[in-house]
Protein backbone atom coordinates (compact mmCIF):
# COMPACT_ATOMS: atom_id res chain seq x y z
CA UNK A 1 0.00 0.00 0.00
CA UNK A 2 1.84 3.40 -0.77
CA UNK A 3 1.73 6.33 1.06
CA UNK A 4 -0.63 8.17 -0.03
CA UNK A 5 -3.11 5.64 0.60
CA UNK A 6 -2.28 4.83 4.07
CA UNK A 7 -2.67 8.49 4.77
CA UNK A 8 -6.11 8.78 3.26
CA UNK A 9 -6.79 5.59 5.61
CA UNK A 10 -5.60 7.46 8.54
CA UNK A 11 -7.99 10.54 7.65
CA UNK A 12 -10.93 8.52 7.44
CA UNK A 13 -10.36 6.55 10.96
CA UNK A 14 -12.84 7.38 12.96
CA UNK A 15 -12.42 8.89 17.03
CA UNK A 16 -12.47 6.74 19.33
CA UNK A 17 -15.26 8.62 21.10
CA UNK A 18 -17.90 7.99 18.59
CA UNK A 19 -17.49 3.92 19.96
CA UNK A 20 -18.65 2.66 23.26
CA UNK A 21 -15.25 4.03 24.45
CA UNK A 22 -17.29 7.35 24.43
CA UNK A 23 -20.49 6.26 26.40
CA UNK A 24 -18.52 4.22 28.66
CA UNK A 25 -16.26 7.48 29.78
CA UNK A 26 -19.64 9.74 29.84
CA UNK A 27 -21.05 7.39 31.90
CA UNK A 28 -18.29 6.97 34.18
CA UNK A 29 -17.32 10.55 34.58
CA UNK A 30 -21.52 11.42 34.59
CA UNK A 31 -22.11 9.20 37.66
CA UNK A 32 -18.61 10.79 39.85
CA UNK A 33 -19.40 14.05 39.14
CA UNK A 34 -22.80 13.47 40.02
CA UNK A 35 -22.70 11.26 43.06
CA UNK A 36 -19.96 14.03 44.13
CA UNK A 37 -22.31 17.03 43.86
CA UNK A 38 -25.47 14.92 45.74
CA UNK A 39 -23.16 14.74 48.81
CA UNK A 40 -22.09 18.41 49.10
CA UNK A 41 -23.83 20.14 51.98
CA UNK A 42 -25.84 22.20 49.12
CA UNK A 43 -29.01 24.12 50.30
CA UNK A 44 -32.13 22.05 49.81
CA UNK A 45 -32.57 22.07 45.53
CA UNK A 46 -29.58 23.55 44.77
CA UNK A 47 -27.69 20.28 44.36
CA UNK A 48 -30.22 17.87 42.29
CA UNK A 49 -30.70 21.31 40.34
CA UNK A 50 -26.95 20.92 39.36
CA UNK A 51 -26.56 17.38 38.75
CA UNK A 52 -29.13 17.15 35.88
CA UNK A 53 -26.85 19.17 33.41
CA UNK A 54 -23.83 17.47 33.92
CA UNK A 55 -25.05 15.32 31.82
CA UNK A 56 -24.66 17.86 28.83
CA UNK A 57 -22.04 19.54 30.13
CA UNK A 58 -19.94 16.36 29.89
CA UNK A 59 -20.88 15.25 26.46
CA UNK A 60 -20.66 18.77 24.77
CA UNK A 61 -16.32 18.54 26.21
CA UNK A 62 -16.34 14.89 24.53
CA UNK A 63 -18.59 16.23 21.62
CA UNK A 64 -15.57 19.08 21.49
CA UNK A 65 -13.36 16.51 21.52
CA UNK A 66 -14.36 14.79 18.84
CA UNK A 67 -14.84 16.88 16.40
CA UNK A 68 -15.04 21.11 18.29
CA UNK A 69 -18.13 22.68 17.64
CA UNK A 70 -19.07 21.09 14.04
CA UNK A 71 -19.56 18.04 16.00
CA UNK A 72 -21.55 19.73 19.05
CA UNK A 73 -23.91 21.65 16.37
CA UNK A 74 -24.25 18.04 14.53
CA UNK A 75 -25.18 15.60 17.50
CA UNK A 76 -26.82 18.94 20.01
CA UNK A 77 -28.20 21.70 18.15
CA UNK A 78 -29.66 19.89 14.79
CA UNK A 79 -33.15 19.94 14.38
CA UNK A 80 -33.28 16.45 13.87
CA UNK A 81 -32.55 15.85 17.57
CA UNK A 82 -35.38 18.15 18.21
CA UNK A 83 -37.89 17.17 15.98
CA UNK A 84 -40.79 14.90 16.39
CA UNK A 85 -43.98 13.93 14.62
CA UNK A 86 -47.31 14.82 16.65
CA UNK A 87 -47.55 10.92 16.78
CA UNK A 88 -44.75 10.20 18.70
CA UNK A 89 -45.52 13.82 20.86
CA UNK A 90 -48.62 12.18 21.76
CA UNK A 91 -47.17 8.88 22.55
CA UNK A 92 -44.58 10.11 24.99
CA UNK A 93 -46.87 12.47 27.05
CA UNK A 94 -49.74 9.78 26.88
CA UNK A 95 -47.25 6.88 28.14
CA UNK A 96 -45.99 9.45 31.26
CA UNK A 97 -49.59 10.20 31.89
CA UNK A 98 -50.52 6.75 31.74
CA UNK A 99 -47.53 5.94 34.06
CA UNK A 100 -48.80 8.19 36.86
CA UNK A 101 -52.24 7.96 36.59
CA UNK A 102 -51.98 4.07 36.66
CA UNK A 103 -49.82 4.69 40.02
CA UNK A 104 -52.70 6.68 41.51
CA UNK A 105 -55.36 4.11 40.76
CA UNK A 106 -53.31 1.52 42.19
CA UNK A 107 -53.19 3.37 45.19
CA UNK A 108 -56.95 4.24 45.03
CA UNK A 109 -57.28 0.09 45.19
CA UNK A 110 -54.89 -0.09 48.36
CA UNK A 111 -57.02 2.15 50.31
CA UNK A 112 -55.52 5.65 49.39
CA UNK A 113 -57.37 8.53 48.41
CA UNK A 114 -56.69 10.48 44.99
CA UNK A 115 -55.56 13.87 46.03
CA UNK A 116 -53.42 15.45 43.28
CA UNK A 117 -51.45 18.40 44.43
CA UNK A 118 -52.23 21.71 42.59
CA UNK A 119 -50.54 21.95 39.31
CA UNK A 120 -47.88 25.26 39.49
CA UNK A 121 -45.83 26.87 36.45
CA UNK A 122 -42.41 25.56 37.86
CA UNK A 123 -43.59 22.13 37.23
CA UNK A 124 -42.61 22.80 33.03
CA UNK A 125 -39.09 23.52 34.60
CA UNK A 126 -39.05 19.42 34.43
CA UNK A 127 -38.58 19.48 31.03
CA UNK A 128 -35.73 21.72 31.13
CA UNK A 129 -33.91 19.35 33.71
CA UNK A 130 -35.15 16.39 31.63
CA UNK A 131 -33.77 17.95 28.66
CA UNK A 132 -30.23 18.29 30.54
CA UNK A 133 -29.97 14.58 31.11
CA UNK A 134 -31.27 12.92 27.63
CA UNK A 135 -28.72 15.18 25.78
CA UNK A 136 -26.24 13.15 27.89
CA UNK A 137 -27.62 9.71 28.26
CA UNK A 138 -29.68 9.22 25.23
CA UNK A 139 -28.67 11.84 22.38
CA UNK A 140 -24.62 11.15 23.20
CA UNK A 141 -24.33 7.73 25.16
CA UNK A 142 -27.07 5.77 23.68
CA UNK A 143 -26.23 5.71 20.04
CA UNK A 144 -22.51 4.81 20.90
CA UNK A 145 -23.21 2.27 23.12
CA UNK A 146 -25.91 0.47 20.18
CA UNK A 147 -22.66 0.66 18.20
CA UNK A 148 -21.82 -2.67 19.45
CA UNK A 149 -24.69 -3.22 22.00
CA UNK A 150 -28.27 -4.26 20.84
CA UNK A 151 -30.80 -1.74 21.39
CA UNK A 152 -32.24 -3.43 24.30
CA UNK A 153 -28.76 -4.26 25.64
CA UNK A 154 -27.43 -0.46 25.21
CA UNK A 155 -30.36 0.72 27.13
CA UNK A 156 -29.72 -1.90 30.03
CA UNK A 157 -26.45 -1.38 30.18
CA UNK A 158 -26.74 2.47 30.20
CA UNK A 159 -29.50 2.24 33.36
CA UNK A 160 -27.48 0.94 35.43
CA UNK A 161 -25.01 3.61 36.07
CA UNK A 162 -28.35 5.98 34.97
CA UNK A 163 -30.23 4.09 38.40
CA UNK A 164 -27.18 4.02 40.58
CA UNK A 165 -26.53 7.85 40.74
CA UNK A 166 -30.05 8.35 41.97
CA UNK A 167 -29.27 6.46 45.07
CA UNK A 168 -27.55 8.83 46.91
CA UNK A 169 -30.52 11.17 46.25
CA UNK A 170 -32.71 8.81 48.66
CA UNK A 171 -30.32 9.41 51.60
CA UNK A 172 -31.70 11.45 54.65
CA UNK A 173 -32.37 15.15 53.65
CA UNK A 174 -31.89 14.95 49.98
CA UNK A 175 -34.92 14.92 47.02
CA UNK A 176 -36.09 11.66 47.19
CA UNK A 177 -35.67 10.66 51.24
CA UNK A 178 -37.32 7.81 52.23
CA UNK A 179 -37.60 6.06 48.93
CA UNK A 180 -36.66 2.38 48.99
CA UNK A 181 -33.11 1.83 46.96
CA UNK A 182 -34.61 -0.87 45.41
CA UNK A 183 -37.22 0.40 43.97
CA UNK A 184 -35.33 3.54 42.67
CA UNK A 185 -33.17 0.91 40.50
CA UNK A 186 -36.11 -0.65 39.37
CA UNK A 187 -38.03 2.41 38.48
CA UNK A 188 -34.98 3.94 36.96
CA UNK A 189 -34.90 0.85 34.72
CA UNK A 190 -37.51 0.42 33.61
CA UNK A 191 -37.43 4.24 32.51
CA UNK A 192 -34.41 3.74 30.59
CA UNK A 193 -35.98 1.55 28.60
CA UNK A 194 -38.89 3.60 28.17
CA UNK A 195 -37.21 6.60 27.12
CA UNK A 196 -35.11 4.67 24.67
CA UNK A 197 -38.12 3.34 22.92
CA UNK A 198 -39.87 6.93 22.60
CA UNK A 199 -36.14 8.01 21.29
CA UNK A 200 -35.19 5.31 18.86
CA UNK A 201 -38.82 5.52 17.89
CA UNK A 202 -39.25 9.04 16.98
CA UNK A 203 -35.91 8.99 14.85
CA UNK A 204 -33.48 9.64 17.36
CA UNK A 205 -35.00 12.57 18.93
CA UNK A 206 -34.18 13.82 21.97
CA UNK A 207 -37.24 15.42 22.40
CA UNK A 208 -39.23 12.69 22.27
CA UNK A 209 -37.30 11.28 25.34
CA UNK A 210 -37.73 14.43 27.10
CA UNK A 211 -41.16 14.69 26.82
CA UNK A 212 -41.37 11.26 28.50
CA UNK A 213 -38.84 11.92 31.23
CA UNK A 214 -40.06 15.43 31.81
CA UNK A 215 -43.71 14.51 31.89
CA UNK A 216 -43.53 11.40 34.07
CA UNK A 217 -41.67 13.75 36.48
CA UNK A 218 -44.32 16.72 36.17
CA UNK A 219 -46.99 14.05 36.11
CA UNK A 220 -45.58 13.05 40.47
CA UNK A 221 -48.78 15.45 41.83
CA UNK A 222 -50.90 12.72 40.68
CA UNK A 223 -49.22 10.81 43.05
CA UNK A 224 -49.66 13.12 45.98
CA UNK A 225 -50.87 11.77 49.31
CA UNK A 226 -49.44 8.06 48.74
CA UNK A 227 -46.62 7.84 51.40
CA UNK A 228 -43.45 7.41 49.78
CA UNK A 229 -41.95 4.05 50.19
CA UNK A 230 -45.87 2.81 48.88
CA UNK A 231 -45.59 4.91 45.73
CA UNK A 232 -42.34 4.29 44.51
CA UNK A 233 -42.93 0.54 45.25
CA UNK A 234 -45.98 0.94 42.95
CA UNK A 235 -44.30 3.12 40.43
CA UNK A 236 -41.19 0.36 40.35
CA UNK A 237 -43.76 -2.31 39.66
CA UNK A 238 -45.67 -0.26 37.06
CA UNK A 239 -42.08 0.94 34.99
CA UNK A 240 -40.94 -2.53 34.79
CA UNK A 241 -43.83 -4.21 33.39
CA UNK A 242 -44.62 -1.62 31.14
CA UNK A 243 -40.80 -2.18 29.92
CA UNK A 244 -41.62 -5.59 29.32
CA UNK A 245 -44.74 -4.72 26.98
CA UNK A 246 -42.62 -2.60 24.68
CA UNK A 247 -39.57 -5.34 24.56
CA UNK A 248 -42.20 -8.00 23.91
CA UNK A 249 -44.19 -5.97 21.14
CA UNK A 250 -40.93 -4.19 19.70
CA UNK A 251 -39.35 -7.69 19.67
CA UNK A 252 -36.05 -6.38 21.61
CA UNK A 253 -35.61 -3.62 19.14
CA UNK A 254 -37.19 -0.89 21.08
CA UNK A 255 -38.63 0.97 17.94
CA UNK A 256 -34.90 1.34 16.07
CA UNK A 257 -34.32 0.38 12.52
CA UNK A 258 -31.82 -1.70 11.28
CA UNK A 259 -29.07 1.11 10.74
CA UNK A 260 -30.06 3.58 13.74
CA UNK A 261 -26.31 3.63 15.42
CA UNK A 262 -24.17 6.33 15.51
CA UNK A 263 -23.23 8.12 12.41
CA UNK A 264 -19.43 7.31 11.38
CA UNK A 265 -18.51 10.27 9.13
Amino acid sequence: MSETSLGQLDQRQVHPLKGVTGAIIFAVVTVVLTVGVILLPLPDLVGPILVVFIPFVISTVLLLIEGGWRQVRKQILDRRTWGISLKWAAISIGVAAALRIGASLIGMIAGYSFQPAPFTPLLLATFIFAAGEEIGWRGYALPRAMNRFSPLAASLLLGIPWALLHLPLTLPGKMLAGAPPAATLLVMMGLSILVTWVYLGAGSSVLAATLLHGGQNALVILNNGIPTETINWIMAGIYVVAALLVILLTRGRLGASRNQTLAQD
